[in-house]
């Protein structure tokens, strides 16, 4: 490689405090250098970025290191021990001792995340502070590096590192990122097997039981063909789970590839329905006008919706819709597979897929 490898009165006054401890340390040491690696990243100047993001999780390390210790310095008091383990009550008593480092540092935690968040409980936010030091955020950035440069195994190591510590992301859905990041690499290093299984594993056991019984329903829906299916397909049933909708396609387009037709039918129905479910919500409450009597109108009402559109795109949701119509004709839900070809071919948001439905639609009947 290239590159070097609910707040209580008593202690109102201590919260709303300014809190340099943090403003001068905390954040001007690691936070500072991670935004200088993010932006170094974004520059494509990833050497730069790489050093600094390394810097970073040397300087966030250190600085825990000294707030670790605040902490069990101010618990060893005899006062402070009297006091119990409540934040509330402690706090008086680190003011009366003129303990300011400590009273800082407390209080630069409990404006973070709420008094509420620690149950008032000093232990619990000397937990906190002490996984501080790993520093996810700078984990992933280091690790996306690593995997421009093709090294995926020290790109892994820091992506499942970063993983292992996702509970303390600033930005919750950061931990999906990774697990698909980490997908991607599989798929890079053409390890299906692993790819499929780290797909399965960001839907989950529970959602992936939940699924089971949608798609049982969904196949005894198809299966009478007869001319109202595809109507019957999106006035029935909604999926929510958007985080597993990559997850969804990519399977489906997997098993397909592997004429492993029924698990595609299974996860190429579940992409469509959240895509459709999140469309439909959006439109729904944007417009107070529109009145959903099918997918048709949903299609024809996204004209005037480009973002969705967009959204649509990005998610690859034209392209399931068309796939789970190849898939649904291989299992015998002709009915429904032609009727939602058709109506892509008059109302697809894309000229591209409209085109795709009639040249699929042309396949079907040369067949029949």
């Amino acid at each position: 490689m290239k590159y070097m490898k609910k707040a209580l009165p008593v202690i109102f006054l201590f919260f709303s405090s300014v809190c340099l401890f943090g403003l001068n340390t905390y954040s001007d040491s690691s936070v500072k250098l991670f935004r200088q690696a993010k932006l170094y990243y974004e520059t494509q100047e990833y050497g730069k970025a790489l050093r600094a993001a390394e810097d970073a999780l040397y300087y966030r390390k250190s600085q825990i290191e000294k707030e670790k210790q605040i902490i069990i310095n101010t618990l060893s008091s005899p006062q402070v021990k009297k006091a119990g383990d409540k934040i509330s009550n402690i706090m008086p008593v680190l003011k009366e001792r003129e303990e300011i480092d400590s009273v800082e540092l407390i209080n630069y935690y409990v404006k973070k995340k709420g008094l509420d968040y620690f149950d008032d409980s000093i232990t619990q936010l000397q937990k906190y502070i002490a996984e501080q030091e790993f520093y996810p955020e700078a984990q992933k950035l280091i690790g996306d590096i690593y995997k421009l440069e093709g090294e995926y195994q020290f790109a892994e190591d820091y992506y499942k590192n970063a993983l292992s510590h996702s509970d303390i992301f600033d930005i919750p859905d950061e931990k999906f990122e990774i697990l698909y990041l980490l997908v991607d690499i599989s798929q890079l290093q053409e390890d299906y097997d692993q790819m499929e299984l780290r797909l399965l594993n960001i839907i989950g056991t529970e959602q992936y039981q939940k699924n089971s019984t949608l798609v049982r329903a969904i196949k005894n829906t198809l299966s009478k063909n007869d001319k109202n299916v595809v109507q019957k397909f999106f006035d029935l049933y909604r999926l929510q789970n958007v985080y597993s909708l990559k997850a969804y396609t990519m399977l489906a387009e997997y098993y397909y590839s592997l004429n492993e037709y029924e698990k595609a039918f299974d996860y190429c129905s579940l992409a469509v329905l959240t895509g459709f479910t999140r469309m439909y919500e959006i439109v729904d409450k944007r417009n107070i006008s529109f009145e959903f009597t099918g997918i048709e109108s949903l299609l024809e009402e996204l004209v005037y919706h480009q973002d969705i559109i967009e959204w649509g795109k990005a998610n690859n949701i034209w392209y399931s819709f068309s796939l789970l119509c190849q898939i649904s004709d291989k299992m015998g839900y002709n009915q429904f597979a032609f009727d939602l070809l058709c109506i892509l071919a008059r109302s697809a948001p894309e000229k591209y897929w409209q085109q795709e439905a009639v040249l699929k639609l042309d396949e079907i009947d040369g067949v029949r």
